[in-house]
């Protein structure tokens, strides 16, 4: 009889450390497998920042400055720039928006002022940025997010609503 009790006793100790095993397993897979979805989440809302971020920005920066002669594409040594020209109080001004050092910069200086690539203010990282004239009033611009995915926006320009300077 004694022996019963003991066996039964082992049985039970080894059924609880079995449970017990069971659940702390179950919780680390449940663990990863929270971490892995954070991380694909984090990313893909990093990734859409940047989507949203670039596109918002261009098309706002270019609307405002869609003038007869405010928007142009000018290629400097570090590759194609947007040009978005203003005046304020009889003084030209160029606001440069170009991409430099993995980065989409902006740069707003006088007309005609040199400057270095480096004094722009970043925006946003990006691995690529190409503006272009498509034809007279449309400006194709693509960029390349960090992910190395291409997007493209259509810009028209000298819209009914532009106005002269």
């Amino acid at each position: 009889m004694l022996q019963l009790k003991n066996s039964s006793k082992k049985i039970d100790t080894v059924f609880i450390v079995s449970l017990f095993v069971l659940f702390a397993i179950t919780a680390i897979l449940l663990i990863l497998i929270g971490a892995r979805q954070y991380r694909f989440t984090a990313d893909s809302m990093n990734r859409n920042y940047e989507i949203r971020t670039t596109s918002s920005y261009l098309t706002e920066k270019v609307h405002q400055s869609d003038t007869i002669t405010g928007v142009s594409v000018v290629n400097f040594s570090i590759g194609p720039a947007l040009a978005l020209t203003s005046k304020q109080n009889n003084q030209a001004y160029t606001t440069y928006i170009y991409y430099y050092d993995g980065s989409l910069k902006e740069l707003f200086v006088k007309e005609d002022t040199a400057f270095t690539p480096s004094a722009g203010q970043t925006i946003v990282q990006l691995h690529g940025f190409a503006p272009e004239v498509m034809h007279t009033g449309l400006i194709r611009i693509t960029f390349t997010d960090t992910q190395n995915k291409d997007h493209c926006i259509y810009l028209d320009v000298n819209a009914a609503s532009g106005k002269e300077i």
